[in-house]
């Protein structure tokens, strides 16, 4: 999702993609695509899945031009994990320069109000996603900077003498904010991005390795309203996860349908 060589969402699940420019970024899922599947998506777009064990996912939007030669159009990450939210749908808020290769919605946690945005994992799933229906959704956060704490001790001595201090399941649409703000949405934008800060306290962590032999972390995150979240994190994070860590920062979301 982000323009650069290093880490980025790509990375947290192992994809060492080069986005330092788009011909190199072209080459780097060239290289991938011998491995997807594909499946049809839109009238004349397919959606190339790569996926494998580890729960590491890449969806590649591609659209056939005029000479009928096929065009990348999106390329997003994914992960497969253990997550489980309930929520109730509000909105399709999607982009639609993107639309069908990715698919945004708005929602509110289940027993609440408080908002949420999501982009999906697997844009063939939107037919399911109706305004004023409630879901069961497995949320997999990706982040390029996330914090990670021993414990919540720690979690909150970090913040030092502030009045009032962030708590250890807390969550903000961030997404629904404009930069101006202090949120993620350029001003003046008509649609809110997926992302959230939050945080939430470590239930499982292990370190795995994709199909590329490349290692990165997985946790599960017990945050607000209950809800477990499956974050991953690039190999190279300063703490190593644990159960009873907390992990916080700032996370674009990806939803599924729960299984």
């Amino acid at each position: 999702k982000e323009a650069m060589v290093g880490v980025s969402h790509f990375s947290d699940i192992g994809f060492a993609l080069d986005e330092s420019n788009n011909v190199s970024f072209a080459a780097s899922l060239n290289s991938l695509m011998q491995n997807c599947q594909m499946s049809p998506l839109g009238s004349d777009g397919s959606d190339c899945l790569i996926k494998d064990k580890s729960g590491a996912e890449l969806h590649i939007g591609l659209k056939r031009n005029a000479s009928g030669q096929w065009e990348l159009r999106a390329a997003n990450p994914a992960f497969a994990g253990e997550g489980h939210a309930d929520i109730e749908i509000v909105a399709d808020v999607s982009d639609p320069r993107y639309v069908p290769f990715e698919r945004r919605f708005s929602a509110h946690f289940a027993g609440d109000q408080a908002p949420i945005v999501f982009e999906l994992a697997d844009p063939r799933e939107a037919s399911r996603f109706v305004p004023g229906t409630k879901d069961s959704v497995s949320i997999a956060a990706f982040s390029r900077e996330p914090h990670v704490f021993p414990d919540e001790a720690a979690y909150m001595k970090a913040q030092g003498n502030e009045k009032i201090k962030f708590a250890a399941n807390y969550f903000v649409p961030s997404g629904m904010f404009f930069q101006k703000m202090g949120g993620t949405m350029d001003d003046g934008a008509k649609q809110p991005l997926a992302d959230a800060d939050f945080a939430g306290t470590v239930l499982k962590a292990e370190q795995r390795t994709n199909a590329f032999g490349q290692k990165f972390w997985w946790t599960t995150l017990n945050t607000y309203s209950d809800a477990i979240f499956d974050v991953v994190m690039d190999s190279s994070v300063s703490e190593t996860p644990k159960a009873g860590s907390i992990v916080t920062g700032r996370f674009w979301l990806s939803a599924r349908i729960a299984p």
